[in-house]
């Protein structure tokens, strides 16, 4: 979930900066790493380091990049991919081809690749790979493909088909070939990943939210469909799509991932979880709840929908603790539960004696009971407590989590709840009691998936019913003997 930014601009003194900024902007998406590379006539330069942008880069490197009269610069901030976070795989990253090249490519992505082994082998011969991101194999068949069609579109369709059904990917690269600085931008054809581009004061602006346009001072002009590369040069800018095939967007890009101000396909994030609390009150209608509170930072979008339906008013009676970490990443439960216990503090005086409606985003593993923010409600005299999850139960692992095996299955909330048995047979009422009793609730409501697509559209709503952008040929067995399970079950 790395936020990713590209800016394009030839006669911008103020392009470094501008980089800066946008990718700052994205901050939300990751606090491992940050790095940012530009390119002028000359070639691509390339600054990163481990932390959050303002610890990486300060306004020396600022001065020192501008004083080199770039013309594009890209930049990343990462989210961490491995458990400790490790300098060698921090983007961007320059591609390294064993043979002399006259071009020099330097990317950086948000996106996830199953089962890469064989790309990365049929890429060695030709190619040195000194990192473990996948981003690097990406890139050098980037590079390869630009080495045998130019910097064209027809580069572009090869890599898209290249990777179609196992991997999702948004990719900002420069491209120095010997006489200029080239800035290209490519998602694959399902639009998986969040990916926008805008033109603001002259300068081309392509970043993986709107965020970033809008702390530029402009609006997004459009997002990517599928498939749809741009191409910016001395020549100017042009965008195609390339390949036009069904779209599959990240519907929890909107749920949980999203910075609140940014767009989803045309809809603010913001307004989105708002609807979805909506929904969820037209769903069940009633509640016990004296006050209702959010779950932060996430939960604040669903529960003003809950509080407007329900009537009934809402306090920031949860607060985050300025010594929070992120857990979403954390593959153990007990780590998890520790880190969660850092995250929230309670405010008495509305939590004390009070029937709670709490509500938040969704319910991974569960670990938000684990000495998190229900605990800390309860510890703060709660009396009653209602769990309102603005999206539904989450069934099936992230495919970006299956290289941790079945493990990863298990451990969700909702099939922990049925431990001997399976979820897929029951009842949304039964696996609202079933999860409540978990994660240790009164009670739990969940959304359901006809009303979630109502709200955000169509898209891949993986964790809920297995519409992974990934193709069956490149699934785990253990997932797919689940997904046979959960098929059988619903259609029986």
């Amino acid at each position: 979930m790395d936020g990713i930014i590209g800016v394009y601009g030839a006669d911008d003194d103020e392009l470094v900066s501008k980089a800066f900024i946008a990718t700052g902007a994205c901050q939300h998406r990751g606090k491992a790493s940050t790095g940012l590379a530009v390119g002028n006539g000359k070639g691509i330069h390339i600054y990163k380091g481990l932390g959050r942008i303002a610890e990486v880069i300060d306004h020396n490197i600022i001065r020192t990049f501008q004083c080199l009269e770039p013309v594009a610069a890209i930049g990343n901030i990462g989210y961490t991919k491995r458990r400790i976070p490790e300098k060698i795989n921090v983007e961007p990253i320059e591609i390294h081809p064993k043979n002399d090249s006259e071009l020099k490519v330097v990317l950086t992505m948000d996106g996830y690749l199953i089962k890469e082994d064989d790309i990365r082998a049929e890429l060695e011969p030709d190619y040195r790979f000194r990192t473990n991101n996948k981003t690097e194999i990406v890139g050098a068949l980037l590079h390869k493909y630009i080495s045998q069609e130019g910097i064209r579109f027809e580069a572009g369709a090869r890599l898209v088909d290249k990777l179609h059904g196992r991997g999702t990917f948004a990719l900002i690269a420069l491209v120095h070939d010997g006489k200029e600085t080239h800035l290209i931008t490519l998602n694959d054809d399902k639009a998986f990943e969040p990916f926008c581009y805008a033109t603001i004061d002259g300068t081309f602006v392509a970043s993986s939210e709107s965020c970033s346009h809008r702390r530029l001072g402009g609006t997004t002009e459009k997002e990517y469909d599928g498939a749809e590369m741009t191409i910016c040069s001395s020549g100017g800018v042009e965008t195609k799509r390339l390949r036009d095939k069904e779209m599959m967007p990240d519907i929890f890009q909107a749920v949980y991932y999203g910075n609140v101000g940014s767009l989803f396909r045309g809809k603010e994030i913001f307004q989105i979880r708002k609807e979805l609390g909506s929904e969820l009150t037209k769903h069940y209608k009633s509640s016990r709840a004296d006050t209702v509170i959010p779950n932060p930072e996430s939960g604040w979008g669903v529960t003003v929908g809950i509080a407007e339906g329900l009537g009934k008013k809402l306090y920031p009676a949860l607060i985050k603790l300025p010594q929070a970490v992120r857990t979403f990443q954390e593959g153990e439960r007990k780590a998890r539960s520790q880190e969660v216990g850092l995250k929230f503090g309670g405010i008495d005086s509305l939590l004390q004696g009070k029937n709670i409606a709490m509500g938040d985003d969704s319910i991974v593993r569960g670990t938000v009971s684990e000495g998190g923010s229900v605990w800390v409600a309860y510890n703060a005299g709660v009396k009653f407590l209602e769990f309102w999850v603005s999206y539904g139960p989450m069934f099936f692992p992230s495919f970006k989590e299956w290289h941790r095996g079945i493990d990863c299955l298990n451990e969700l909330a909702a099939q922990r709840a049925f431990k001997g048995s399976n979820p897929y047979d029951k009842t949304l009422d039964e696996v609202n009691e079933a999860v409540a009793k978990l994660i240790g609730v009164d009670e739990v409501k969940y959304n359901t998936i006809e009303r979630i697509r109502k709200v955000a559209g169509d898209g891949s709503l993986q964790a809920l019913d297995a519409s992974y952008p990934i193709s069956e040929e490149f699934w785990p067995d253990w997932l797919k003997e689940e997904v046979d399970k959960f098929n059988r079950y619903r259609n029986a």
